[in-house]
């Protein structure tokens, strides 16, 4: 009886291996390269999540092999500190932030489109809105952050080139887009920064709202916010990344509407469609002097 029981456990010991190998896997699921796309923080993180998850989803739909994920930052001075320490694969800075990303091994390989709607505005309340920029002087103005292109920059050139002493006013900076609408529309200060697409997505969704406020004024537009590459990314992935969001606006199987802030338009592009932005920032810093973090590059 012993023997026929240790026999058994024998025969179990060397057919056990041989039956395990049978399911074994033949092979491995290949593994997604992952990129990490920068969005400049023209909103608050939960905004950024959810305007931009879309595109990258439409992104891993076209281009096998790759994840992309979205990282939000607290705020511009923390987005800047990110891009110029090459955090992001990719990412979408505004002109201003474009040009500095130049220093930092970017490229640009695509911009958003049209540029028309990258102008600076003026709003605020239109029961007590001042009739001329003179009105402006020394009186409490709100913008979104003192790197803001569109929204900071630009409406402070413009008044400057009004003659308005900019170094005069009380300036405050409430750190996004929406923030600085709000704030006009709740009569805090005379007038607000703005820009023409946020503006336009604002008051779409908050129609009771917008009826109170005015639009005082437009600056000239400039080259739309890029979509940047790192030097390390392989040229053909940056160029599938650029041909497909160039596409994206095009594509009759996407859900257009689920873009609410009109951000799924864009256009290949090159360092060389920024040289507008370059010569604003010179002359900005010339009149009134950039935030340190946009500095346009030496010798461009």
């Amino acid at each position: 009886m012993m023997m026929k029981m240790l026999a058994c456990l024998l025969l179990a010991v060397c057919i056990a291996p041989t039956h395990a190998q049978e399911y074994r896997p033949t092979g491995s699921a290949p593994v997604a390269t992952t990129y990490v796309f920068g969005i400049h923080p023209y909103s608050t993180p939960q905004d950024i999540y959810v305007h931009y998850a879309p595109i990258m989803r439409y992104l891993e739909g076209k281009i096998a092999g790759v994840r992309f994920e979205v990282e939000a930052s607290r705020d511009y001075a923390d987005y800047e500190a990110k891009l110029a320490a090459r955090r992001f694969h990719f990412s979408l800075p505004n002109p201003a932030q474009t040009v500095a990303s130049f220093d930092h091994g970017y490229r640009v390989i695509a911009k958003m489109t049209p540029d028309d709607d990258f102008r600076g505005l003026f709003i605020a309340r239109a029961a007590d809105a001042p009739a001329t920029p003179q009105e402006l002087a020394a009186k409490p103005l709100c913008f979104t952050s003192p790197s803001a292109l569109a929204g900071t920059l630009q409406p402070l050139m413009w008044l400057h080139d009004q003659g308005v002493d900019i170094k005069g006013l009380q300036i405050r900076h409430v750190g996004s887009q929406f923030s600085s609408i709000l704030n006009a529309w709740g009569g805090e200060y005379v007038a607000c920064g703005s820009t023409s697409r946020f503006f336009r997505t604002w008051s779409r969704a908050n129609p009771d709202k917008a009826k109170a406020l005015k639009v005082l004024w437009r600056t000239p537009p400039l080259p739309h916010n890029a979509v940047v590459a790192r030097d390390d990314v392989a040229p053909e992935v940056a160029n599938r990344v650029a041909r497909t969001l160039a596409g994206l606006d095009k594509d009759p199987e996407v859900d257009q509407s689920q873009f609410r802030i009109d951000q799924q338009h864009f256009e290949l592009a090159g360092n060389d469609a920024y040289k507008p932005v370059t010569e604003f920032l010179r002359r900005y810093d010339r009149a009134i002097g950039l935030p340190a973090s946009i500095k346009p590059p030496k010798g461009r």
